[in-house]
């Protein structure tokens, strides 16, 4: 299972090359807009560049904030991704 850590700030470097990110935003109703994106870094290889990778799995969808942490953690589960990065704004 993923383990959930706090949101990251904008200047702290990630210490995973593979993670998700989850974030919710208040919407001023009773559901959040959710974003989760996976996140992985690949290495320069011969011939090929390294650097980040970022693949939006949901991107503005409203659901509660239990649902998100759900499709947070089977995806994580499902694809073997260590640490979710989770954000909440109200």
């Amino acid at each position: 299972m993923a383990r959930i850590e706090p949101h990251l700030r904008l200047t702290e470097t990630y210490t995973e090359p593979n993670f998700l990110r989850l974030h919710t935003r208040a919407t001023g109703g009773p559901e959040r807009a959710v974003t989760i994106e996976h996140m992985s870094y690949n290495r320069p290889q011969e011939g090929l560049r390294g650097g980040w990778s970022c693949q939006s799995l949901v991107d503005g969808e409203l659901m509660s904030k239990d649902d998100a942490l759900f499709i947070a953690r089977s995806y994580a589960e499902r694809m073997s991704v260590p640490v979710i990065y989770e954000s909440h704004e109200d």
